[in-house]
Formats: structure tokens, C-alpha cells, sequence
């Protein structure tokens, strides 16, 4: 167990994996809280400590620290539907437009990030139906069609090429070698 391990932390020094920080720290990921924006109180360790408890108890940690980040994607889901709902207005009672932009990135920033984070959830789902005429089933058919053979390009011989039998003109005038 990682109870025995000194890791390094944030502005207080060194941290030692205690059950209780990483509590405190699955709790507040659940309410959609950073991992950077956690570590950054005095009291945590920093990022790189806490991956590290992670990557190291897997076993134990890493379902917790999982189902907390999962938790933490449906606060930021709910976030998405609270900034949308507050309106954007400005001191004279009127709808402000930067008002509206900021609240549509933040918007789009969360539904882009659970996208990535929770695709099966949130990200874009692509159908794609292929139907036949008038909507009906797909119908392949393969058939065989002759075909004709094509001819072969004629070669004319001219003895008199540059006054060597050995050459021939082609059909497009070029100029090409015979063998003997």
C-alpha cells in the first residue's frame, strides 16, 4: 500500500498517501472540481503526487479515483444546462452580447470536454442507413457482360527510316527498334 510511500506535494512539501486526503480529493472531483484546481490548496499534494498514488495502487485507487472523475462529468453536464438557463444581461437591463459569447464558450468548452472524457454518454453520435429506392432493402447484383477484345495497334515497316530495316514507325510516328 502507498501508506508507507513519501511522495512530493504542492506548497506544503512532501505528502504521504493518507486515506483521507484522497477521500477529499475523489469528493471533490465528484462535484466537477480540477485535479489542477484541487492541488492547488495548501493543503494537497500536487498533480503529479496524486497520479503517481493512482498509477501505483491501481488495483485499490483507480476504480475510486475513476468513479469520481465520472461523477465530476455529469456535474460538469449539469453546469452545461445552468449556464445556458442564466440570462445574459447587462447593467441597463438589456441583453448583453460578450455576456453571451463568454457563456457559449463555457458551454461549448464542457460539452466538448465530456465529449472526450464520456463519449459513449455525450459525445456525437454518426448513423449512417443506406436504403434502397424508395426506401426499400439495398439490392446488389453482379453480372457478368462480354467484351470485346480490342484490337492491336498496327506497326508499319518502313525500310527507309534513317536507311536502317532494323526500325519501324508506329501509329503515332514514333520511331521504334525491331528485334531480329
Amino acid at each position: 500500500m502507498l501508506a508507507t510511500a513519501l511522495q512530493q506535494g504542492g506548497r506544503s512539501g512532501r505528502h504521504l498517501f493518507s486515506e483521507e486526503l484522497f477521500e477529499e480529493i475523489c469528493d471533490r472531483l465528484a462535484t466537477g472540481e480540477s485535479l489542477r484546481a484541487i492541488c492547488r490548496d495548501p493543503h494537497m499534494p500536487d498533480e503529479k503526487a496524486v497520479r503517481k498514488w493512482v498509477t501505483k495502487d491501481a488495483a485499490e485507487l483507480g476504480p475510486q479515483f475513476a468513479h469520481a472523475r465520472e461523477m465530476g462529468c455529469e456535474s460538469l453536464a449539469e453546469e452545461v444546462i445552468e449556464i445556458s438557463d442564466q440570462p445574459c444581461l447587462g447593467p441597463d437591463g438589456f441583453v448583453d452580447n460578450g455576456a453571451v459569447q463568454r457563456a457559449r464558450l463555457m458551454a461549448d468548452s464542457r460539452k466538448w470536454f465530456l465529449s472526450k472524457q464520456m463519449p459513449k454518454k455525450y459525445g456525437d453520435k454518426v448513423t449512417t442507413e443506406v436504403t434502397g429506392e424508395d426506401g426499400g432493402p439495398l439490392i446488389t447484383r453482379i453480372e457478368l457482360v462480354p467484351v470485346a477484345a480490342r484490337p492491336r495497334p498496327q506497326i508499319e515497316h518502313d525500310d527507309s527510316v534513317n536507311g536502317s530495316p532494323g526500325e519501324a514507325r508506329t501509329p503515332k510516328g514514333t520511331i521504334k527498334r525491331l528485334k531480329s
